[in-house]
């Protein structure tokens, strides 16, 4: 088995025995888990308080839109997002989406992380030019909003404050097709197209750092 395949079936494995306890939970008392036990199955890698953890590729949670965390877990779910054979991070988080085993516990997990204070983000790329960044997020800031603010209208999250790792990460997913290119992935296939024409390789670091920096 490929080694990028072995930690995403522990990950599975482990994220799996979390649910199931929250399962057991729900089985002695009769009611559903509430949206603070199904966490608890994301906390590990997401943190606490939804602050993320860049020593396992886990981003930022906290600060992100009900309806794009909604979008995105079921995206994951369905294999839209997380099914390239490259994406070990995509396939691992596809793991955990799929555990999710109804839309009603979906949406109890987005709407407890929803309600999570937005918290400070590190930078950590080596020696970024934000102010360089600001050129090139002109093209973002037609759908991103001026501030990251976002705009659910047209699908586009807020991105303000988003770990910059994470945010360069992401462009060169969509860069390279391992994000956006599944069938039926409109939005997505979009994206691909704008970064594609909107950003330099060289100029990556800068632009996720300046977003980092935007107030939202």
């Amino acid at each position: 088995m490929p080694r990028g395949y072995v930690g995403v079936a522990l990950t599975a494995v482990t994220l799996a025995c979390g649910l199931l306890a929250a399962g057991c939970a729900r089985g002695e008392a009769h009611t559903s888990p509430t949206g603070e036990q199904l966490y608890a199955a994301c906390e590990h890698c997401h943190g606490t308080g939804g602050e993320g953890k860049v020593e396992l590729s886990a981003p930022k949670l906290a600060g992100l839109p009900a309806w794009y965390l909604t979008r995105q877990l079921q995206r994951f779910k369905d294999g839209t997002r997380g099914k390239h054979p490259d994406d070990e991070k995509g396939l691992r988080m596809r793991a955990m989406a799929r555990q999710m085993m109804s839309d009603a516990e979906v949406d109890a997990v987005v709407a407890y992380v929803a309600a999570m204070p937005d918290v400070e983000v590190i930078p950590t790329l080596p020696e970024p030019d934000p102010a360089a960044g600001g050129a090139d997020f002109a093209a973002c800031a037609v759908c991103h909003g001026e501030k990251g603010e976002g705009n659910e209208s047209i699908m586009a999250p807020r991105i303000a404050r988003l770990n910059d790792w994470y945010v360069a990460s992401q462009i060169r997913k969509y860069r390279s097709g391992i994000r956006g290119g599944a069938e039926g992935d409109d939005v997505g296939a979009a994206m691909r197209e704008m970064v594609n024409k909107a950003v330099a390789p060289e100029r990556i670091d800068n632009l996720a750092a300046y977003i980092q920096r935007l107030p939202g």
